[in-house]
């Protein structure tokens, strides 16, 4: 029989997963309810998802009852029966014992911030972790390094291919395994559950089952072996690069959100790419997915593991900060090319302008982290705002020290969103700052003087303005002088110096 407080814990979840799936369903009930017909493909695709929930519940109904009730926990627990053990997670926890796991580099005595998980396994004619983990250091600094520990879970079958990895990240990457910065980890077959007879849900073929099952569990494993290493534990694939400064946005997104009942947050919108969850998640998760691993993808299950865990809504950051790049997949014969929309690789398009150091604020409410300094600062991206936008509304950037402008540019609008110009707007300066400004908050300026209106095309070039000003300017605005329902892009604010 079993034990009762181990029956108990199953109620409480199976009481969780109805009322979480009860809230489900009357959101999909009403949306589709409410649907024109216009939207006929989203009803379809929420429909699924409550299908698939539906079928979620089932087997977890199905696991916990029955012959699962009746296993000899003596035989569970026997370390000889190497697949029977971790079948039933009703009864037993998944354990990962971290210091037989690693193969390359140490374990440090501190918890550091984040952890990155990595797992790799062998791709026909292609390996692409080498560029992944040289985008993690080029884009991470000493310090970064010091508070962050990058797991790569070599989880092939094949032996073969684990040692080439290891061999591989000690001879191109031996300082940083020293420090502590990587490790390369593996584990025992016997942790795998049979792949065999499994349930070939949502029409798909045996192979592409066993290799999305095998995918669970290595993320079980990994998610098991990663609870003590860090405070964070953020999931990447081995064909994935990072945006410069990817710790500190990962830092703001955290404090951003602080305030928010989020479970997991998503630095990609991409499948299971860039997403966060606190390391005390991390055993309740593996457990999750490795009750679930032939029944639905992880790119479902840990949709539901938040829905369980009462997050409502997606924290998806973006500009995202993670790319996809592999083509080929560690599926035989599949294709990958799903590429991230939101991950930005464009700076300033002026280079030879000198950007003065300053603060840049805007009363715009901008889209996620698509913030008012990166229309001015050289970091990927861009300031996008959105609407309604209101006459009156503006964008200011403060300079540290008085300036002598030169030439200043104001690209708005972008290839991906070319509608999202400013429609109508003026481009003013100020040579002063009220005494009584906040030392922390959006400073007072006066005096201003209008430089020029923005063009149709929501641009504006002013030159030769050491000639035409001729005095020192510590505050640029851009203003809107007319109401818009569009967004507005800011591309790019490009200021050249008199000296």
């Amino acid at each position: 029989m079993m034990p009762g407080r181990t029956w108990n814990r199953v109620l409480l979840l199976a009481l969780f997963v109805m009322f979480s799936l009860n809230t489900w369903l009357v959101r999909i009930l009403v949306t589709v309810s409410d649907s024109d017909g216009s939207g006929d493909s989203d009803s379809k695709s929420l429909v699924k998802q409550r299908d698939t929930l539906l079928d979620t519940v089932h087997v977890l109904q199905a696991k916990c009852k029955g012959d699962f009730f009746n296993v000899d926990q003596q035989q569970v627990n026997s370390p000889t029966n190497e697949k029977a053990e971790n079948t039933d997670v009703c009864l037993q926890q998944v354990h990962v014992d971290s210091k037989d796991g690693i193969i390359l580099g140490h374990q440090r005595n501190t918890k550091g911030f984040l952890t990155i998980g990595i797992p790799t396994v062998k791709r026909e004619k292609k390996l692409y972790i080498q560029e992944t983990l040289n985008s993690l250091i080029e884009h991470s600094t000493s310090q970064d390094r010091k508070d962050v520990v990058i797991v790569v879970f070599a989880a092939d079958f094949n032996n073969d291919y684990n040692n080439h990895i290891k061999d591989l990240v000690e001879s191109n990457f031996k300082e940083y395994v020293n420090e502590g910065f990587i490790q390369v980890i593996t584990a025992p077959e016997s942790f795998y559950p049979p792949l065999e007879n499994l349930k070939q849900n949502f029409g798909d073929e045996l192979e592409r089952v066993i290799w999305r099952s095998k995918q669970v569990v290595d993320y079980a494993y990994l998610f098991s072996y990663s609870i003590d290493v860090a405070q964070y534990y953020i999931q990447l694939e081995d064909d994935v690069i990072a945006t410069p400064n990817y710790v500190q946005s990962i830092r703001e997104y955290i404090d951003l959100n602080q305030n928010e009942q989020w479970v997991c947050l998503e630095f990609s919108e991409l499948g299971f790419i860039g997403k966060l969850f606190r390391s005390s998640m991390l055993q309740r998760l593996s457990q999750f997915v490795m009750f679930f691993f032939e029944e639905q993808p992880i790119d479902y299950l840990f949709k539901y593991f938040n829905l369980l865990h009462a997050q409502q809504k997606s924290f998806l950051r973006a500009p995202s900060i993670f790319q996809h790049i592999g083509t080929v997949s560690s599926l035989r014969d599949k294709e990958q090319v799903a590429q991230d929309r939101f991950f930005e690789t464009k700076r300033r398009a002026h280079g030879d302008s000198n950007n003065p150091p300053a603060r840049v604020f805007s009363n715009m409410t901008p889209f996620s982290m698509y913030l008012p300094n990166l229309a001015y600062s050289n970091q990927p991206g861009y300031f996008w705002g959105k609407a309604p936008i209101s006459a009156g509304d503006y964008l200011l950037i403060a300079f540290n020290q008085p300036v002598r402008l030169k030439r200043v540019l104001v690209d708005t609008g972008s290839d991906a969103h070319p509608q999202d110009i400013l429609q109508a707007g003026v481009l003013e300066v100020s040579r002063k700052i009220l005494p009584s400004s906040p030392t922390k908050g959006t400073p007072v300026c006066t005096d201003y003087e209008k430089l020029g209106k923005f063009t149709e095309k929501g641009q504006i070039d002013v030159d030769d303005l050491e000639k035409t000003l001729g005095y020192d300017v510590v505050c640029l605005r851009i203003t809107m002088i007319r109401s818009q329902v569009q967004w507005l892009v800011v591309q790019e604010i490009a200021v050249w110096t008199a000296w």
